[in-house]
């Protein structure tokens, strides 16, 4: 071997310590291009060396973070499930027979507050209707439903029988309003016609002959007293004494003070407005309506007067006491003139000189006992029960007053017009 071959053969012993080279050095050798493979195996071997150099820096530097950032999102996870595990747990953890009781107690209380506070609440504030009755603070009211044509064809049957009365008979019309509109105003406003333009109609359209005598602001003036009925549409005996006192400041009479005449009651009166309510399935009527019953309050005017009463026009004179002693708080209201009969008849044994024929619905039995003092005889007809000519009445019996009085519902009624008619 020659002394530059071996010299050649140690230079790239001392160059390179790899296995994989010395074959290369071979491979080279052997096609003739041993010094540019060595470059390139230079080359790549920086290459390699750096390219690790890189994979090792990176993972020193993110691998740990990438594990800080995993053991977060673990322990978050873990948190999360045990506190839901937790929740759960809780939740379904037993409770003790009384704190179960005192919830389900608890529940039960707030459920019926709930359910009952709205129904309870619009009762005392807006009230409500059962059937045409409405009830506002267990007091009942009656609707009005009367037209423009009933109005007036009532001013005209009354116009009708004033035209036949002699010309020296005074003739006065008192129309009752409702206790609704003396005493909600505007609060049932919905549920009724419009009263107040009705009765404008009757006065506007009634004769010269008859003298309309306005109460409803005399009844507005007093509507916190009790001027009407809790269960009845009817005004009381108190409500009835304020429409006399206006009628004597118009007739030109003075109304006489009773305050110093005995008073008495009767306890207990479910009027007519409980049987308005009643069905097939409430036969006792409005429950509000029945644990408010009335006190039916009359004066003790004694007994020193001559009464008849015909009960109809063919049953002829009954001469009875002036006060109804047979009646009960179930028909307290026939204390007054004994109900509604055809004709009650009272001598008051007085000497004015004049006589007073009241011509009426149920409205005139609370008032008529008030006139007892002002007249000589009182002649009370009640115009669905009498039969005949009110004109002829009127001049055989010497009537120098009459007056007209309903309640605004009946004046509206076909049959009330139809028997006023029929008076003539």
């Amino acid at each position: 071997m020659s002394k530059n071959h071996i010299n050649r053969r140690n230079k790239i012993k001392r160059t390179s310590s790899y296995r994989g080279y010395n074959h290369y050095k071979r491979y080279s050798a052997s096609t003739g291009s041993q010094g540019t493979g060595l470059g390139k195996a230079v080359a790549l071997s920086f290459a390699v060396v750096a390219a690790t150099s890189l994979v090792i820096f990176c993972c020193s530097v993110y691998i740990p973070k990438l594990v800080d950032i995993s053991k977060k999102n673990f322990i978050s996870t873990e948190s999360s499930a045990e506190s839901s595990t937790i929740s759960k747990v809780e939740s379904s953890k037993p409770e003790s027979k009384a704190e179960s009781s005192k919830s389900e107690t608890s529940k039960k209380e707030n459920s019926k507050a709930e359910s009952s506070k709205p129904e309870t609440s619009q009762k005392e504030d807006t009230g409500y209707l059962d059937g045409n009755v409405f009830i506002y603070k267990n007091i009942g009211y009656s609707s009005f439903k009367g037209s423009d044509e009933s109005a007036l064809k009532y001013a005209n049957s009354l116009n009708a029988i004033a035209s036949t009365l002699d010309s020296s008979v005074s003739i006065y019309s008192i129309i009752v309003p409702t206790h609704s509109t003396v005493s909600l105003d505007k609060l049932q406003k919905e549920n009724n016609a419009n009263e107040k333009a009705n009765l404008q109609i009757i006065s506007n359209n009634l004769s010269e002959r008859i003298s309309f005598i306005d109460v409803e602001n005399a009844l507005k003036n007093k509507k916190n007293e009790y001027i009407y009925y809790n269960t009845d549409e009817n005004w009381t005996s108190l409500g009835a004494y304020y429409a006399y006192k206006e009628f004597c400041e118009n007739a030109g009479l003075t109304a006489t003070d009773f305050s110093g005449v005995e008073k008495k009651q009767i306890e207990g009166f479910l009027g007519g407005l409980i049987s308005s309510t009643k069905t097939d399935k409430n036969k006792k009527g409005n429950a509000d309506l029945l644990k408010n019953p009335d006190t039916v309050a009359y004066y003790n005017f004694g007994n020193n007067y001559q009464c008849g009463i015909w009960k109809t026009k063919n049953s002829g004179e009954e001469t009875v006491s002036f006060i109804n002693n047979s009646v009960s708080a179930k028909n307290a209201r026939d204390i007054f003139c004994y109900g509604d009969v055809s004709l009650f008849k009272i001598n008051t044994g007085k000497s004015t000189g004049k006589r007073l024929c009241i011509v009426k619905d149920s409205y005139g039995s609370e008032l008529a006992p008030y006139f007892m003092e002002n007249y000589d005889e009182v002649h009370i007809i009640d115009a669905r029960l009498f039969e005949g000519s009110l004109t002829g009445y009127c001049y055989n019996h010497s009537i120098t007053d009459v007056l007209f009085i309903n309640g605004i519902n009946t004046a509206n009624e076909k049959e009330q017009i139809s028997a006023l008619s029929d008076m003539t």
